[in-house]
């Protein structure tokens, strides 16, 4: 029942108009960010930086650094954006049309559903991340200044793209809780753009500086670029900060389903 379950969700959401025409926009966009990125690296590695407006000392002077900066820009970018977006145009149909209550007529155990419901999201973003790094890694083979080439390996790609996912999996938990809980795109939508400004805008630091690393984007930054710069904390930390959020955001999801399926057949479950 749990593998037809989560077939039957892949199947559905990823045949969807919405999540084939939002992934399509967002590998556009990502396309359009890793061209960018090519163009600022290759003019600053020929020494050309009035060409893009900035100083070649901004260069990391470690070649490793600079493509596995390249590496992770665009897909991370892509992640931390608009795959929460997609998450909630795409999941909130489920709340849509009746097909909550049809899929309840389907499969009568609401944990089988929600497992299903929640692998297949996880896939979808799995998929949808490891297709952006690829495209991102093959731009780069292609268009990026032959002396930083040779440090195109696959050890670092696959080590950069692990870490994305981890992300994107944290990430796409937080955009389904705040799905079932509103049970509305537009709604889910604003709360995902909301708490990505309240993030990256600094206020947070402002109140506190250990209440802004409680935020993955901002606790776990060293983790994603593979490196401590400033007063960032410790890879460590970032990754063990993604690991219990990712599980925090799990147990929210089942709660709060818990509590609507219970309302919502007059008992407790």
């Amino acid at each position: 029942m749990l593998k037809r379950s989560f077939f039957s969700d892949l199947y559905k959401y990823s045949s969807l108009p919405t999540f084939k025409v939002t992934f399509f926009l967002i590998l556009g966009v990502s396309i359009f960010f890793s061209m960018q990125n090519i163009q600022v690296i290759n003019a600053l590695v020929e020494g050309n930086g009035q060409a893009v407006n900035l100083d070649p000392s901004m260069l990391s002077s470690n070649p490793v650094y600079t493509v596995r900066d390249a590496l992770l820009s665009s897909p991370y970018q892509a992640s931390i954006i608009f795959l929460p977006i997609l998450v909630s145009l795409v999941y909130s149909t489920h709340y849509q049309f009746g097909d909550d209550n049809f899929t309840q007529l389907l499969i009568p155990n609401w944990k089988v559903h929600l497992s299903g419901y929640i692998a297949s999201s996880i896939v979808l973003s799995l998929l949808s991340t490891l297709i952006l790094s690829i495209v991102n890694a093959v731009l780069l083979l292609v268009f990026l200044d032959a002396t930083l080439k040779s440090f195109l390996e696959f050890t670092l790609f696959l080590d950069v793209t692990v870490r994305v996912m981890i992300f994107a999996i944290v990430l796409t938990l937080l955009a389904l809780l705040l799905v079932i809980v509103t049970k509305k795109s537009i709604t889910s939508l604003i709360a995902n753009v909301l708490l990505l400004v309240i993030t990256l805008s600094g206020i947070l630091r402002g109140i506190s500086p250990k209440l802004e690393n409680l935020m993955p984007l901002i606790g776990a930054k060293s983790f994603a670029f593979g490196r401590i710069e400033g007063t960032q904390t410790s890879q460590l930390y970032g990754f063990t900060l993604l690991v219990v959020e990712g599980i925090l955001f799990l147990v929210l999801i089942i709660v709060v389903e818990k509590i609507r399926m219970g309302r919502k057949n007059g008992k407790s479950i």
